[in-house]
């Protein structure tokens, strides 16, 4: 292991930190990603369980596209391992 990957290797997610990174991806599976606060959307990039997944195509009134988040294969397996 190099320094840098010393460096810029994350700690285990346990306890609390643990329970609002589920809570979050549970917010993200039900498309309620616009109320997540940034710094909380951070830490589920920081740890690769999210993607920016662009464009959404959207209907109806809200026709168009817009970016979206979707869980990553890492963040299935953080939410169902």
């Amino acid at each position: 292991m190099t320094v840098f990957e010393k460096l810029t290797e994350l700690p285990e997610l346990t306890g609390v930190v643990a329970e609002q990174v589920s809570e979050d991806m549970a917010s993200i599976a039900r498309g309620e990603e616009l109320d997540l606060p940034w710094r909380r959307l951070c830490v589920l990039i920081d740890y690769e369980l999210v993607e920016i997944v662009t464009p959404a195509l959207l209907g109806g009134s809200l026709r168009g596209s817009r970016t979206s988040l979707g869980w990553s294969e890492k963040g299935a397996q953080f939410m169902c391992g």
